[in-house]
């Protein structure tokens, strides 16, 4: 961190603010490239169920904008430390909670849109996907690149990445498991819109977004997603 500036064990993996009728959750692990550790994932999930609960309140919140803390990472990926030794069961039971926290993530009556700030890998990529728009500084770099560790997406990436790019531009992404600019997820409909600031046009499309009807909204969010599910 800063000189001077000691961050410890106490300071929240998930930050989480509210802006008029947007809550912005800000990832907060930047030493580790705000990676997803168990305890970032389920914190997402107790955000995510508070939406749920106060929803269509009148002053309930209307949109959740996710980012990441610092100028590099939005999410470097899966906290790769917490599969270190672990048994088939365990990393099995680890890939279904970060699978149904994203899917409530998705299924939330808000929009979600994601402030790609910095890298998006892996899992970091695959919580992108699981909102309904994203907006990516230019320099951030995007991928899938699990498969360089003998592995493949987990979290939902086999999936929502072909619904938004198309089956063979996902293929030619996840199977050699490169990285792509941020100007090349906006060609390939990956990415929404390129920011200089992220966060600022996030919370900017937010607020447009919030000054309309919440269950038009969400009745819109389900008429798309269940337009695109087999």
């Amino acid at each position: 961190g800063r000189k001077g500036h000691v961050v410890t064990s106490e300071e929240p993996v998930l930050l989480v603010s509210r802006r008029v009728a947007t809550i912005v959750a800000t990832l907060n692990r930047p030493a580790k490239g705000n990676a997803l550790n168990t305890a970032l994932i389920d914190a997402l999930d107790e955000l995510a169920q508070q939406i749920e609960k106060t929803w269509p309140d009148a002053d309930g919140p209307r949109v959740l904008v996710v980012t990441g803390m610092g100028a590099k990472a939005f999410s470097a990926g899966a906290d790769v430390t917490e599969l270190d030794g672990i048994d088939a069961p365990a990393a099995r039971a680890q890939m279904r909670h970060g699978q149904l926290v994203f899917d409530r993530l998705e299924q939330l009556p808000v929009a979600v849109i994601a402030a790609v700030n910095g890298f998006a890998l892996g899992g970091g990529l695959e919580l992108a996907m699981a909102a309904d728009v994203r907006i990516a500084v230019p320099g951030a770099k995007l991928g899938q690149p699990e498969i360089t560790l003998g592995n493949l997406p987990g979290w939902g990436g086999t999936q929502r990445l072909p619904r938004l790019v198309g089956r063979g531009r996902a293929a030619e992404l996840i199977l050699p498991g490169e990285l792509i600019t941020a100007q090349r997820g906006y060609e390939l409909g990956l990415v929404n819109q390129l920011a200089d600031n992220a966060l600022a046009a996030a919370t900017d499309l937010a607020e447009r977004i919030a000054a309309r009807n919440p269950v038009a909204a969400r009745g819109a969010k389900r008429a798309i997603r269940s337009g695109l599910e087999d």
